[in-house]
């Protein structure tokens, strides 16, 4: 019987926030996301100043003008001129029309003479982002030294494959029994975003789990039979001396090695006698990792009894889990 632990996100507030700020700005304008700010949408607009298949007439209609309030994209500016570049092509106003002049024709061309029409709006924003893109780069690429404590799930491919595969579907996260499994912020910056990484303090990987494998879609972390499981390393579990028990204060505490699941344990403690703050020699039983042995599951980190952050962490090893035989 495998334990189980209610799910919680810890990014969730932040995921209510965009989708909220979604809602509040489609009531400022129709189609706001999507004319504004949204990637696929800002793609569509830049091959659509190329597409063949274009609207007739360019303008809008003087004793008319039926075609502007239906048009879900905005796409007629000042004066009623129809800019292909902002026009989904969702044939409304073709459908409506009551003169039946508007038309969808292939053209190959423009016609001679015609200027590329840029708003100030489009011009202020483009200069900000691209003044902004230099930052972004940066931020991006102090990333490309991966965050010591960022674990992938048992089984995870290499990670930039790892990254590329993943769709961020959320299916291992939802069916981790222990909750371990959280969503990636900006820990390997804008490419990792939202992908699945264990954090040890919020939930150990179970040592019989191969759950995240079995509901991965994709491949990106691997199916592992139980035996596999056992084998695969995660990360190499690190005391800090300066917080642990034993070691800082002399107080008896062997909980990381109770709880360790691997054969053999992958964590021991040698008994040595040091002094007490009386000056008495006590016996004292101080825990170390056998290095070889450890698979990262990250139950020690989870099980230490300090508060805040743990005398033992895990850290990665290599991005990308792996079968240690």
């Amino acid at each position: 019987m495998l334990p189980y632990q209610r799910t919680i996100f810890v990014s969730t507030g932040i995921s209510f926030v965009i989708l909220f700020s979604v809602f509040l700005l489609e009531m400022i304008e129709r189609r706001f996301w999507c004319k504004k700010m949204c990637p696929l949408g800002a793609l569509l607009s830049f091959i659509s100043r190329f597409s063949m298949f274009r609207r007739f007439p360019k303008k809008l209609c003087t004793t008319c003008e039926s075609c502007e309030p239906h048009c879900r994209m905005g796409a007629f500016g000042d004066q009623g001129h129809h800019f292909d570049s902002q026009c989904s092509r969702c044939l409304e106003c073709y459908q409506i029309c009551p003169q039946d002049r508007v038309k969808f024709i292939f053209k190959l061309f423009h016609k001679k003479g015609m200027s590329l029409n840029i708003s100030r709006r489009h011009f202020v924003g483009s200069t900000i982002f691209g003044a902004a893109l230099p930052f972004i780069n940066a931020v991006d690429a102090q990333h490309k030294i991966p965050h010591p404590y960022l674990l992938r799930p048992p089984g995870a491919l290499k990670e930039k494959q790892f990254q590329d595969v993943c769709i961020r579907c959320g299916e291992c996260m939802k069916v981790c029994i222990t909750n371990a499994l959280q969503p990636t912020l900006f820990e390997t910056g804008w490419t990792g975003l939202f992908s699945p990484r264990l954090i040890p303090r919020l939930g150990y990987c179970e040592f019989n789990c191969n759950l995240c494998g079995q509901v991965c879609p994709t491949g990106a972390i691997q199916r592992l039979s139980r035996d596999q499981k056992h084998h695969t390393v995660i990360g190499k579990a690190v005391f800090d001396k300066n917080r642990c028990l034993p070691y800082a204060k002399h107080t008896p505490c062997i909980v990381c090695e109770e709880h360790c699941p691997v054969y053999n344990k992958a964590i021991q403690y040698e008994t040595v006698f040091v002094k007490d703050k009386n000056g008495q020699n006590i016996e004292i039983k101080q825990p170390y990792v056998v290095e070889d042995r450890c698979i990262g599951c990250g139950i020690c980190e989870n099980k230490c009894p300090l508060p805040g952050e743990s005398a033992i962490r895990v850290r990665r090893e290599r991005l990308g889990s792996h079968l240690n035989y």
